[in-house]
């Protein structure tokens, strides 16, 4: 049995809609605050509260600063975004970015993308929630660098750095590590025309930002005039979900998050289905070329190169060619909305004049990771479960190697004492609410 998590974006999404739909459907309120609360930020609060959007009941979620540290902000919704969810762009507000998002943090410094990470990093927050954040903020990072120039490393975020933004994305990732699902399924983003003021003069709907969060996204006509998708919203939706239809499950549970606004003829929400399935199975896109013209050498980069294009896995194969030359069988395995950029990897990395695609089904084990404590630090074990009973438990080596190069001590003494480590536990460990 697995559990899924579908989201659907009827009125568009931003960073606190989001952490609101996952709140309704059912992620623990005391968790998040709890996790938020471990984060070297101070003078916020986090307002959880119940809206009508639509005549659709949905939870309202807004950060604002404490009364220690009051803030001059003119719109009172308390909204992340202020253009995201409720403003028309045709006023006289000028924006300090150009996707038009605002915060009700005045005089936040600009923190760069560097910065984030070494704040998350500091903090005492679980591997899978910190990684998770620093994905989402990797691609923010990535879009704003495309936009403006720059190393995406050094990149300087405006009001996607504020404080609510961030407090948006790790109670996100800490709402989802609390749902505890094997996977999430995220569906069309709704864009529309139009055109938003800012520092920089007037930019185009959807904001450039955005456009580049959810490239390779789908999306559907939205409303004209409304930032109905903000950069925020977009970075953390294609990062935490698959862009496919969610499989036939059994619903569990349904939560809706609000944005600021309420439309008229659509109900201004992220909603949120928690369900079950019985199936295992996932469809993933296999990518084949056969050269006979490279040398060894050539092969390290092309798997590097593979796996930076979405490649699950890549394996290359010695074989003999129709010439009766010996030559390589290349095989990358991705999921099918990874296929495009695999495919064009393999064709500028390789020889190869053309590739083979198709789609198989994929049964694959639950899995996740639980930390141990170890001589040499935390080592993550990677746990693949069949219906709940754990088949494999195995040291994460990307951890063991560092710890092991950290010490100065063997890769195998540090992956034998994570295996000791992990078989002490009186039970294997499961992923609780």
């Amino acid at each position: 049995m697995s559990r899924i998590l579908w989201l659907d974006a009827p009125g568009g999404a931003a960073g606190d809609m989001i952490l609101a739909a996952l709140l309704d459907v059912g992620a623990s309120e005391d968790r998040v605050r709890a996790v938020l609360g471990s984060l070297d930020l101070s003078g916020w609060q986090l307002d959880v509260s119940s809206t009508i959007r639509c005549g659709v009941t949905a939870r309202r979620v807004s950060f604002s600063p404490t009364a220690a540290e009051p803030h001059h902000h003119d719109h009172s919704h308390g909204h992340e975004h202020s253009h995201s969810h409720g403003h028309e762009h045709s006023h006289s507000h000028e924006h300090s970015h150009d996707h038009g998002e605002e915060t009700p943090f005045p005089n936040q410094p600009e923190r760069t993308f560097r910065t984030i990470r070494a704040l998350l990093t500091a903090a005492p927050l679980p591997h899978s929630i910190r990684d998770r954040a620093i994905a989402i903020f990797a691609r923010l990072a990535s879009a704003e660098a495309r936009v403006h120039g720059g190393s995406p490393e050094d990149v300087h975020f405006h009001e996607v750095g504020s404080v609510d933004a961030i407090l948006d994305i790790v109670g996100i990732s800490a709402a989802l590590d609390d749902l505890a699902v094997d996977r999430v399924y995220c569906g069309p983003l709704p864009v529309g025309r139009g055109w938003v003021r800012c520092a920089h003069g007037k930019m185009p709907l959807p904001a450039p930002a955005t456009l580049y969060a959810m490239e390779g996204w789908a999306t559907v006509p939205g409303i004209d005039g409304f930032e109905q998708v903000t950069p925020t919203g977009a970075a953390a939706w294609v990062t935490i979900g698959q862009p496919t239809p969610a499989p036939a499950h059994t619903v569990q549970a349904v939560g809706y998050g609000a944005g600021a606004r309420s439309f008229d003829d659509r109900p201004n929400v992220v909603r949120a289905i928690l369900g079950t399935t019985a199936s295992q199975a996932r469809t993933v896109t296999t990518t084949l070329a056969q050269v006979d013209d490279m040398t060894g050498e050539h092969i390290p980069p092309l798997i590097e190169h593979l796996l930076a294009a979405g490649a699950l896995d890549v394996t290359v194969t010695p074989t003999i060619m129709k010439k009766g030359r010996p030559g390589m069988r290349v095989e990358a395995i991705s999921r099918p909305h990874h296929a495009t950029r695999v495919a064009r990897a393999v064709l500028q990395h390789t020889t190869s004049f053309g590739v083979r695609q198709w789609d198989a089904e994929r049964v694959e084990l639950d899995r996740w990771h639980v930390p141990v404590d170890t001589p040499f630090g935390v080592i993550r074990i990677k746990v693949g479960a069949l219906d709940g009973t754990c088949l494999q438990a195995a040291p994460e080596f990307s951890d063991v190697a560092a710890s092991a190069h950290q010490h100065d001590v063997s890769v195998a003494r540090v992956h034998a004492a994570a295996v000791h480590a992990w078989h002490s536990t009186q039970d294997p460990p499961s992923r609780t609410r």
